[in-house]
């Protein structure tokens, strides 16, 4: 609870930009408007992605301008349509959470109704109980393309 506490107030949160393009969660696709968008490296739910508010750290929604808010809430629209767009999901699922990293980040969560928790949300207690599929490196660097062309149509 006391690093989360940290986090929350800004001391050593991995999500403050700048960050690194890539990390061992994640891939960048593209910068947005006041957020990035990234593929993670667990793609169980294939297309599953994150968007991290570049603005400046905060944790929750109302920490906004409304300005900042609509930025953020326009680059969500367009990175999810590009998601839905690129993997043809059967659902998908948007979430902020903050519960283990307290910075703003939207999971976008493409769902099937061949994935292992259909019917259910995809967080299971501990995260260690979550499955973890990778990709072969030339699939995920194709899925990233895929994605970051759709964001220009």
């Amino acid at each position: 609870m006391e690093t989360w506490k940290l986090l929350f107030g800004g001391t050593g949160c991995p999500m403050d930009a700048p960050r690194p393009d890539k990390s061992a969660h994640w891939d960048l696709i593209a910068p947005l408007a006041i957020s990035s968008l990234y593929l993670s490296k667990n793609q169980t739910y294939r297309g599953h992605c994150q968007l991290i508010f570049d603005g400046r750290h905060a944790c929750q929604l109302e920490q906004l301008t409304l300005q900042e808010y609509r930025a953020f809430t326009d680059d969500l629209f367009a990175a999810q349509r590009a998601v839905m767009r690129t993997v043809h999901p059967d659902h998908i699922n948007v979430e902020v959470l903050g519960n283990v990293v307290p910075h703003l980040h939207w999971h976008i969560v493409p769902r099937y109704f061949s994935d292992p928790r259909w019917g259910m949300p995809i967080w299971a207690t501990p995260l260690s109980a979550m499955p973890d599929t990778r990709l072969p490196e030339a699939e995920h660097a194709s899925l990233i393309e895929a994605i970051r062309l759709a964001l220009t149509h």
